[in-house]
C-alpha cells in the first residue's frame, strides 16, 4: 500500500500529531498523541478514495482509559 507523505502531514495538521507504525505490508497504524480518539469521518475525508480507516480499540482501563489506533489499509471498494 502507498501513501504519500503530503496525505499524513495533512492528516497530523488537521487531527493532530500522529504516530505511524508498520503492521504488515498492506497496513499501517497510526495513532494521535497519547492514543487519543478521532473523528473517524474527518480521518476518511482526508485520504485517498482507495484507503480505509479502520478504529480500533487498544485497551481501556481505570488508569488511563480508552486506547485507540487505526488501521489504514487498501478498500475493497470499487470507485
Amino acid at each position: 500500500m502507498r501513501i504519500h507523505f503530503s496525505t499524513l502531514r495533512e492528516i497530523d495538521k488537521e487531527l493532530g500529531p500522529i504516530e505511524i507504525g508498520a503492521q504488515t505490508r498492506d497496513q499501517l497504524t497510526i495513532r494521535f498523541g497519547y492514543w487519543n480518539s478521532v473523528d473517524l469521518e474527518k480521518l476518511h475525508s482526508l485520504l485517498p478514495h482507495y484507503i480505509q480507516a479502520i478504529e480500533n480499540l487498544v485497551d481501556e482501563d481505570d488508569d488511563t482509559g480508552s486506547l485507540w489506533d487505526y488501521t489504514l489499509r487498501r478498500s475493497h471498494i470499487k470507485i
